[in-house]
């Protein structure tokens, strides 16, 4: 009977181990938009799972993505990009191809579908303002804002090409429809550098996070900020002295990346298509006012008529921006971060 002894004891052993969760860590940028795509849906979307996940941050996503690919250290399996961003990673090499057989394929608009990284959201790149600073008379439009003399008070800006160039353009009367023609064009890059050594002077703080704007706002430590209406929209929700405006916004999407030779990468998918259910991209207005690519996230009333108000995307609200593209960000992008970086350092 020794076996049988032997054999009872190594069940016990056996049963005592404890069992392990499959673990997959996702990068994103932190702060309150971090924060709300936890709650609202990686963190449901684990637990319906039974994952364990783990989160990094990193407030230039693409940057940390090139440097673990590159140097062949993988150690995050989903990562948080804006499209242009994902569309740039992919065209080098960065990013594994989605599993559409894991992902619904239709969960989002044809236009908006990407191979290589899974567009969950949208955002607008906005003027916000300190209204103790400007009372009942903020700038009105990019040329306002560029308007140093007639609209005093401190800037602060996003340390990175992306928006600005657009947004510069905009300040110098560039029609929307027309910013990325102009773009297309010998000088129009120049022509947005330009714009943005003008106002370079007047600029208090690059910030380098949207946390870093949000709390930019929050402390009035800034009386003009270019920021992500998700920020500035958390800010003056929790009652600070912060108002901003979709005229002129710079529309984008931000999506989600299974990095090349992630160390997990069937369950990044599997993960990436429970975290953003319609349902979850929904919740996530609950959180910070970035509005879903999702169609089906509008349907059901799954997000409150009022809410809708705050949402880039809505009607109301679009009719003035411009949609980032990301095509002209993959062919032009490395040019155009070179170009600022120069006029930075001069």
């Amino acid at each position: 009977m020794s076996w049988l002894r032997i054999s009872l004891a190594a069940i016990a052993v056996s049963a005592a181990l404890p069992v392990y969760a499959q673990t997959v860590t996702i990068t994103t940028a932190g702060g309150d938009y971090g924060n709300a795509m936890k709650e609202a849906m990686w963190a449901p979307a684990a637990k319906e799972l039974g994952y364990d996940v783990r989160e990094e941050t990193q407030s230039d996503g693409l940057a940390a993505l090139k440097m673990q690919v590159t140097a062949g250290t993988v150690t995050t399996d989903i990562i948080h990009l804006g499209s242009p961003e994902g569309a740039q990673a992919a065209a080098q090499s960065l990013l594994e191809p989605l599993d559409y057989k894991i992902i619904d394929p239709n969960s989002v608009p044809a236009g908006a579908k990407s191979d290589y990284c899974y567009p969950f959201d949208s955002y607008g790149t906005v003027m916000s303002w300190n209204t103790k600073a400007f009372d009942e008379n903020p700038p009105k439009t990019w040329a306002e804002f560029w308007d140093v003399a007639k609209f005093s008070g401190r800037r602060a800006l996003r340390a990175n090409a992306q928006d600005l160039i657009e947004i510069a353009l905009l300040s110098d009367g560039v029609a929307p429809a027309d910013v990325y023609p102009v773009l297309s064009t010998p000088e129009g890059l120049a022509r947005a550098i330009k714009r943005l050594e003008a106002i370079k002077p007047n600029v208090s703080v690059w910030w380098t996070s949207g946390a870093q704007s949000a709390q930019l706002l929050k402390d009035g430590e800034a009386d003009l900020v270019v920021t992500w209406n998700g920020r500035a929209q958390t800010v003056k929700a929790d009652g600070g002295a912060v108002d901003y405006t979709f005229k002129g916004s710079v529309i984008g999407t931000d999506c989600l990346g299974v990095p090349k030779g992630a160390p997990n990468k069937e369950a990044a998918m599997k993960l990436i298509a429970a975290m953003t259910q319609p349902a979850r991209v929904a919740k996530l207005t609950d959180f910070i006012a970035y509005g879903p690519v999702n169609p089906a996230a509008y349907e059901g009333g799954l997000i409150p008529e009022d809410r809708l108000k705050t949402l880039a995307t809505a009607p109301e609200n679009a009719g003035t921006s411009v949609f980032s593209n990301a095509d002209w960000w993959v062919k032009n992008g490395e040019a155009a971060q070179k170009a600022f970086d120069e006029m930075m350092n001069r």
